[in-house]
């Protein structure tokens, strides 16, 4: 591959990636991901192919062997994704913020490995949440950039593809997981990584709050989510000396459920403000420790429950296995939870994660972290950008203020610093004035398009 048609990475640098590949795939990670980024519209793999110009020197059968057949690990990418973000955006941090969700890529053909009908969380609410696809288990990382933008990111650095039972083509003789078995892989595997001095902080929502993650979790590791307004809760236990014979309880006395205790009139309240989605509220907090044993056996847990005194938010309540934090950090936290699901969107409407139509096995799996590589590799580099001063946003007008600067001002940017280069602020030389150069337009096609969202 000849030198001048490889574009450059954002921010990719390839020493930290040089133990995962070998040099041939190393060089065509590089390429697919600033192709990725530079790709407007559909992102299918022969489309990210023409807009990096890879065509223009070798094959594209290389570059689909290297999704489909190459021999590298998409967890030793992952690591150097996370240790990325960890060293650039939250340098010296003694806890991080994890949140876990999954989310239905749709597709059409009955021979796409792992894909059926499942639930589809963006379906319209009018009908049945069902889609067909494939389904990949998210764990991403939630950053705050401060001076930059109000809204909490999660960049996504590792992901699992989940399989139903009834799939047409799925792995022969091996065990069907859970999503939520999925999940605590993805915790123990983050887990590794990290100095046991630094703590997790996982954030699931209420489907995910089960024993899979809660029982013989990492040490380290605390959660918070949510707890079902039935749930079977009890009152802690107090160690005595025993009489009689038999093994000490492991709970107390059963508590009301949640439901009953938002009903009950004499249930205290204590009113707290709180910056909840961005915005100052005022929230009626009651708090207190419980055992809710189908969920996490015998260990204590710190009950929140929130009541909305306007009305725009329900009823709910939340659990953290890290009983010590305080009412609004369980709450704020738990708020984070909502920048996995606009990561969803972005990747999928502005990185095409469920465009490439790929239905192999390897290739099911490798295209989509593409893009949320791709996500991860650009907030890192405007970050960077920004804090040496570079101003990388388009003036607006006078009348707008724009407060919080968005992942698609940022993609914007990105594409923007590509292409700038190829546009000259002197005339030309050349005497010539028809309105198309056909040299100029197969090198660079479309590149005042690229620039757009």
């Amino acid at each position: 591959m000849r030198k001048r048609n490889l574009p450059q990475p954002f921010q990719i640098d390839k020493m930290r990636f040089v133990d995962c590949f070998t040099a041939p795939s190393l060089r065509h990670f590089g390429v697919l991901i600033t192709g990725w980024v530079l790709t407007v519209g559909v992102h299918t793999i022969s489309h990210v192919i023409l807009t990096g110009r890879l065509h223009e020197s070798e094959s594209f059968v290389s570059i689909y062997r290297f999704l489909q057949k190459a021999k590298w690990t998409p967890d030793q990418v992952a690591f150097e994704v996370f240790r990325m973000i960890v060293d650039s955006l939250l340098p010296g941090v003694t806890a991080i913020e994890l949140v876990l969700d999954d989310t239905l890529n749709s597709h059409v053909g009955k021979k796409i490995f792992g894909a059926g009908f499942q639930h589809d969380g963006d379906a319209p609410k009018t009908g049945k949440p069902i889609g067909y696809g494939v389904c990949f288990v998210i764990i991403g990382v939630v950053v705050r950039l401060p001076g930059m933008s109000d809204r909490v990111f999660c960049l996504p650095y590792a992901a699992r593809l989940w399989w139903p039972q009834k799939a047409k083509v799925k792995p022969v003789g091996e065990k069907h997981r859970s999503k939520s078995e999925l999940r605590a892989e993805l915790i123990r595997l983050t887990r590794s990584w990290l100095d046991p001095s630094i703590h997790l902080r996982i954030i699931v929502d209420g489907g995910y709050s089960n024993k899979q993650l809660l029982q013989d979790r990492p040490h380290g590791v605390h959660i918070t989510g949510k707890v079902r307004m039935d749930a079977a809760l009890y009152a802690l236990v107090v160690q005595a000396p025993s009489t009689t014979r038999g093994r000490p309880r492991k709970k107390g006395e059963r508590l009301p459920c949640p439901k009953s205790i938002f009903a009950h009139d004499a249930t205290p309240w204590e009113w707290i403000w709180i910056s909840l989605y961005g915005q100052e509220t005022i929230v009626s907090v009651h708090r207190f420790e419980a055992i809710w044993y189908k969920a996490a056996g015998n260990e204590p847990l710190a009950i929140v429950m929130v009541r909305d005194p306007g009305g725009k938010y329900p009823d709910t309540v939340y659990f953290d296995t890290y009983t010590e934090a305080s009412d609004a950090e369980t709450i704020q936290r738990f708020s984070h939870r909502w920048s996995i699901e606009i990561t969803n969107r972005e990747t999928k409407s502005l990185l095409g994660s469920a465009d490439p139509q790929c239905r192999c096995e390897k290739s099911v799996t490798r295209a989509p972290l593409m893009a949320y590589w791709s996500y991860c590799f650009v907030v890192v580099w405007f970050v960077d950008q920004f804090h040496k001063g570079k101003d990388l946003l388009v003036p607006s007008a006078h009348w707008y203020v724009k407060r919080s600067i968005t992942f698609s001002d940022m993609l914007a940017a990105a594409r923007r610093s590509h292409f700038s280069p190829g546009i000259s602020r002197e005339p030309s030389e050349h005497p010539n004035n028809s309105k198309s150069d056909t040299q100029h337009f197969t090198s660079r096609p479309q590149s005042h398009e690229r620039t757009k969202l």
